[in-house]
């Protein structure tokens, strides 16, 4: 068994990792389950993996989960099978794009129920990447394979936004092979989100928090009554 590493974690991430066996970065309350998906897509050991979040979502079933997402992508499958993760569980699902959503995690997130977007986000789709060496033969299956892969990520794009395969596929490529980048008033537009959630969505509640005039108020009111 490999021996857990500590890294800092924010202390808002209550449960970052439950036992040496299990680190991937979530917390529990009484709203539901908050998922992390920051980082590489796949990446085992540290369990940003389809398998670790899987076991997530199976341990807290019927549970509300939300999954914020900051993530460039990583192995193609592991976004399709988050995605089919996500899209199974039994509980309300929410997906929360936080700062960018790209290749295998532009998949991932929208097999929530509601994928929401931060303004100053970015959303990015591109065909499957590989390297290949080796005979002919070798070759030819790396490119099935990455045919394969477009086929089912323009499935997954066209079941969430309505558009045609034919347009999603070539977004996909891109004016320069490189996919299609999207600003979140694009993405909602396209169909890849639901909602935008706006940069200054928190400004009344902080300054809310920052207005003190009705506490000390009320010090004060207390303050007099116990020297009269």
């Amino acid at each position: 068994m490999r021996t857990k590493i500590d890294i800092f974690t924010p202390k808002s991430i209550k449960n970052a990792a439950k036992h040496d066996d299990f680190r991937v970065f979530w917390a529990e309350s009484d709203a539901g389950i908050e998922l992390f998906l920051y980082g590489v897509v796949g990446d085992d050991y540290t369990e940003t993996d389809a398998g670790s979040i899987a076991r997530v979502l199976s341990a807290n079933k019927n549970k509300p989960v939300t999954m914020r997402v900051n993530s460039f992508g990583g192995l193609a499958f592991d976004g399709l099978a988050i995605y089919n993760a996500l899209a199974d569980h039994s509980g309300p699902t929410t997906g929360v794009i936080e700062s960018v959503a790209a290749s295998a995690a532009s998949l991932a997130v929208l097999g929530a129920d509601r994928v929401q977007m931060q303004a100053n986000a970015v959303y990015h789709i591109h065909e499957g990447i590989a390297g290949a060496v080796g005979h002919i033969a070798d070759l030819q299956e790396t490119i099935d394979w990455l045919k394969a892969f477009n086929a089912a990520a323009v499935a997954t794009y066209a079941a969430k936004t309505g558009k045609s395969e034919e347009m999603l596929a070539s977004a996909m490529l891109g004016s320069n092979g490189d996919g299609t980048r999207y600003s979140a008033a694009e993405a909602l537009a396209f169909g890849f989100v639901d909602e935008v959630l706006p940069v200054s969505k928190k400004t009344a509640k902080t300054a809310a928090r920052n207005d003190r005039s009705g506490e000390l108020a009320a010090r004060a009111r207390l303050l007099r009554a116990k020297t009269t």
